[in-house]
């Protein structure tokens, strides 16, 4: 399973054609939501967490989720949103892919042993990509298996032909040749 998440002002029936081409070539459930309201509930993510959990639990009883396959993406405050969801204690996601996000002050306990694939444009206005090199520091400073990814021509947007990349990392039976 994979769940997407959107950036701020972004919807979710919009963020899903960013990864549906993969989905359906590879066989996996996709979910993208849609936050509360114009952006992710980072100031109170129970606001937004608690529905995300209830969307993945109505997906677990009603198809077949490999609970211990399941990813957490994003762009910008999807990215973010998707940092402060995986990195609580009882996350149900095994692996994050937060892109052009910030990891925002919080405590990292949970982050031990948590696989994430950061992706960061060396472009990125709205967050620099120092941001993100700190971040990292910090996550495997907590015990987090991090990749950083630094696109040198990307700025604050989403790369949609890094999706491959992320999917083979996570999953190396997903990765096909497009």
């Amino acid at each position: 399973m994979v769940v997407a998440l959107h950036g701020g002002f972004g919807h979710g029936r919009d963020f899903i054609w960013t990864w549906l081409r993969e989905a359906r070539r590879r066989g996996f459930i996709l979910m993208a939501p849609t936050s509360t309201e114009t952006t992710w509930s980072l100031l109170d993510p129970g606001l937004d967490g608690t529905r995300l959990i209830s969307m993945i639990e109505y997906a677990r009883d009603h198809w077949n989720i490999d609970c211990d396959h399941m990813l957490l993406t994003g762009i910008s405050d999807g990215a973010t949103f998707a940092l402060v969801s995986a990195i609580q204690p009882g996350s149900p996601f095994t692996a994050l892919a937060p892109v052009a996000g910030v990891l925002p002050p919080m405590n990292l306990k949970a982050a031990k042993d948590k696989r994430i694939f950061w992706v960061h444009g060396a472009l990125d206005w709205m967050f620099p990509v120092q941001s993100a090199r700190t971040a990292v520091e910090r996550l495997e400073s907590a015990g987090a298996d991090v990749t950083l990814r630094v696109i040198e021509d990307l700025s604050h947007t989403y790369p949609r032909e890094e999706n491959s990349r992320i999917l083979q990392w996570f999953e190396p039976d997903l990765a096909l040749s497009d």
